[in-house]
């Protein structure tokens, strides 16, 4: 008896983990609607996801020193829970790629919500790299 209940937890297990993993897209042509907080959004309107932690990454020494400046597109999932996954550069610069990269994974987002539940969204986050003289 006791294996059939760990067999259902699970599968329920599962079931909620899959709900998750297919993250709504807010970018492209395929992009959901977002909700703009005005009286007239589409029905079924997405609202974004917000930073409310996002340290600046850490500038690489060798990109310091020779000078590298630019940025780094990110596509990143938000999950419901308000973490980032599934990290992929979009728009890379290859001396800058790892450090935009590590410290996206450290971010922390209030999720994106659909009719007040929380939701899993794709979203592309760009990361911008410059010294100061």
């Amino acid at each position: 008896m006791s294996l059939r209940i760990a067999v259902v937890l699970l599968l329920l297990l599962g079931t909620a983990f899959a709900q998750d993993s297919v993250p709504i897209s807010l970018t492209g042509k395929n992009a959901a609607p977002v909700c703009r907080g005005k009286g007239k959004d589409a029905p079924g309107c997405i609202t974004p996801p917000r930073a409310i932690y996002a340290p600046d990454p850490e500038y690489p020494t060798r990109a310091r020193k020779e000078n590298v400046r630019g940025f780094v597109v990110l596509q990143i999932v938000v999950g419901a829970d308000g973490l980032p996954r599934d990290i992929k550069v979009a728009r890379s610069n290859p001396e800058l790629d790892e450090a935009a990269t590590d410290a996206v994974k450290k971010w922390r987002f209030s999720p994106a919500t659909k009719g007040g539940e929380p939701v899993a969204v794709q979203i592309n986050v760009e990361l911008h790299f410059h010294l100061f003289d």
